[in-house]
């Protein structure tokens, strides 16, 4: 059933993907929440090893250098290197080649989990991504990179195009090798720019651009292929070295015309495109934005004007309110739009079909409920001076079940332990407040009525309670270094709670701590809840340890942890012609209890190795090294031809297990 609310979620994302950019649903929320790039671990202790959503944007090995640090990146990993690479990370390495196969030194490397081929509804922040410069034998490395199925790599450098690797896998204390990355020189995309009266444009500005589920044309973004052109004084402009075969998205834009955004521009291998543009003289919307509760002008809201008439060539521009709350969209297209008027203080609103010519246009914005109240200690009654606090909702049909309301979370310090939080809608809530030394802790359960504030919750922090154990290795070894962490007895390492991330149902404290010489940990200040344990160790398969029930001033006992070595799983992808293929994935999915999932991708000799591979049943497959351009079912295709069972015992080497690709 999970799986299948899964798919169904991705579906509604693949789906309304246009409506995102060309259409958007007002905002239920004060602002979005941006998504972690990378994993977030909750610090529980001062021995507990974190690792924040930016860390890979810092690694600091040879390889990962700030860009404008042009060297010679290493190009071999020893042992005793990668023994000390953390737990949960790997190393990425690989080199970038021009057409002919000869190194290219300086070519800017990018890492991220935000490949063109990655579902988001929003544009990812490209700090959290990872950059090095190939050194001159076009080698990059990166170091501490924190394990995750799904990178992409994106490789650029002038004179060439831009190449995009997706489906990279990172593994735990393993060195994944990527097959040399190939820039070309493209094709040329060529074209004019003319006005409905057919004069030449001069100064159109045009941003070429390739998403396959997310269309960004708002600017030159190297992450979607952008490129950006001038038409000159008839109209003419150039594209030089596009990626060929994919479709693109091109913006167009100049002064006194309205811009327009057309999609499904095919670019074929081998073929320069021509491609024509027509502008048409801009039209104004004109109005106002005023409160709902005052009648007040409200400046500084973000007015976005959806064209609604033109499927293929669609208008879409915003702009804000002055400090007298009026605004003018002058670069608009002649016809209907929709309006969408945005402010972090107040409820979105949508307008539809308004006509362009309008100028007395009026949007009367709803202002957002606002939460007050104090953070105290329940012990002493002082207030808390440093917290965060969030809202969190109750779930229907659950018993003491809630989940976070995502872009509600703010800190507060030197207040008095006063905090204010606005509500994106009427409904029940709790106030849950996070400060050091306490366990996360929630207010009584209150009702907002929409546009009507709400005052005096009170959140009594306590110190929770705790967990302890010992942690042993497969001859009964107490094991050091293996690291615990707590999750909500609901929980499941499977693609739907991953898809769910900071919403993710649960009252429980995610905390992690590492276990000491003598196999013994410790987790403290742990919200009263029904707990899971994960336990991690890299020469060990994983183990979950459930119903570990804590409450207010206890210690938990929990069973001693065993650890197994598990099974390993190995073997070997060909492709179509027979021959190895490096580079290509293979994914693992347990169908029976307490398996986790396994990805992995082979090395330059087609090989791949899973190990710690808990005892059970799995689904495995393998799908091909892929290139940015080719055809995203390829994958489904590859999966369905070479998907099968197998079953591992502990201690099992399962080797052989081979998988061909094929061509049809």
């Amino acid at each position: 059933m999970k799986f299948l609310l899964a798919l169904i979620a991705l579906a509604l994302v693949a789906s309304g993907i246009f409506v995102v950019f060309f259409a958007p649903v007002p905002a239920a929320t004060s602002g979005d929440e941006n998504p972690a790039v990378f994993v977030e671990k909750n610090e529980a202790a001062d021995d507990v090893e974190t690792m924040a959503s930016g860390d890979l944007a810092d690694v600091g090995a040879a390889g990962a250098r700030e860009i404008g640090d042009i060297g010679t990146v290493p190009t071999s990993v020893g042992a005793d290197e990668l023994a000390s690479v953390a737990l949960g990370t790997g190393i990425l390495r690989g080199a970038v080649v021009g057409p002919d196969g000869s190194p290219v030194g300086g070519a800017q490397v990018t890492l991220t989990r935000f490949g063109s081929e990655s579902f988001f509804l929003s544009d990812p922040d490209p700090s959290k991504d990872a950059n090095t410069l190939t050194g001159s034998d076009g080698t990059f490395e990166f170091d501490g990179v924190p394990v995750f199925s799904d990178y992409a790599l994106i490789a650029s450098m002038q004179g060439f195009t831009r190449t995009e690797v997706p489906s990279i896998v990172v593994q735990d204390g393993k060195v994944t090798d990527v097959p040399p990355i190939t820039l070309g020189t493209g094709v040329v995309v060529r074209g004019r720019v003319t006005d409905s009266g057919g004069n030449f444009v001069a100064g159109a500005k045009l941003i070429l651009s390739q998403s396959v589920f997310n269309v960004r044309t708002s600017d030159a973004d190297a992450r979607n292929g952008g490129a950006e052109a001038t038409s000159d004084e008839n109209g003419l402009f150039t594209f030089n070295n596009v990626a060929a075969g994919a479709n693109y998205a091109m913006r167009i834009s100049a002064d006194g015309y309205g811009s327009i955004t057309e999609l499904g521009i095919p670019i074929l291998e081998g073929e320069d495109t021509e491609k024509d543009f027509v502008l048409e003289v801009a039209s104004l919307i004109a109005g106002m934005v005023l409160a709902s509760d005052t009648g007040e002008a409200i400046p500084g809201v973000t007015i976005e004007a959806y064209s609604v008439n033109n499927v293929k060539a669609r208008s879409a521009t915003s702009t804000k309110t002055t400090e007298t709350g009026e605004f003018e969209l002058s670069d608009i297209n002649p016809g209907p739009y929709q309006l969408v008027a945005r402010h972090p203080r107040y409820k979105a609103e949508a307008r539809t079909r308004i006509d362009s010519g309008e100028m007395d246009v009026s949007i009367t914005l709803e202002p957002l409920p606002m939460v007050s109240g104090q953070v105290v200690d329940l012990s002493t009654g002082a207030p808390i001076n440093n917290f965060e606090v969030q809202l969190r909702q109750s779930i229907a049909n659950s018993d003491n079940l809630s989940s976070a309301v995502n872009g509600t979370r703010a800190r507060f310090e030197n207040t008095g332990g006063q905090f204010e939080i606005l509500v994106p809608k009427g409904g029940e809530y709790m106030v849950e407040a996070i400060a050091n030394g306490f366990a996360e802790t929630n207010s009584e359960s209150f009702s907002v009525q929409p546009g009507v504030d709400f005052s005096g919750v009170v959140v009594r922090m306590t110190r929770g309670g705790s967990i302890v154990g010992l942690v042993l290795g497969e001859g009964g070894q107490p094991l050091q270094g293996a690291v615990i962490e707590t999750r909500d007895k609901e929980w499941s390492d499977d693609l739907f709670w991953q898809s769910l991330g900071s919403a993710a149902p649960g009252n429980a404290t995610e905390a992690s701590a590492k276990s000491g010489a003598d196999g013994s940990f410790k987790l403290d200040a742990l919200t009263p809840a029904n707990y899971q344990l994960v336990v991690r160790h890299r020469d060990y398969a994983v183990k979950y340890v459930k119903d570990l029930i804590v409450g207010e001033g206890q210690e938990f006992k929990a069973s001693t942890v065993q650890l197994e070595k598990g099974a390993v799983v190995s073997g070997m992808v060909l492709g179509p012609n027979g021959s190895p293929m490096a580079g290509a994935v293979v994914k693992m999915y347990p169908t029976s209890a307490g398996g986790s999932q396994h990805s992995a991708s082979t090395n330059p000799q087609g090989e791949f190795s899973v190990k710690n591979v808990r005892a059970g049943s799995y689904k495995i497959h393998a799908t091909r090294a892929r290139r940015g351009g080719d055809s995203p079912f390829q994958e489904n295709s590859d999966l369905k031809r070479t998907q099968r069972t197998i079953t591992v015992q502990n201690g099992q080497s399962l080797s052989g297990l081979d998988f061909k690709l094929s061509d049809r």
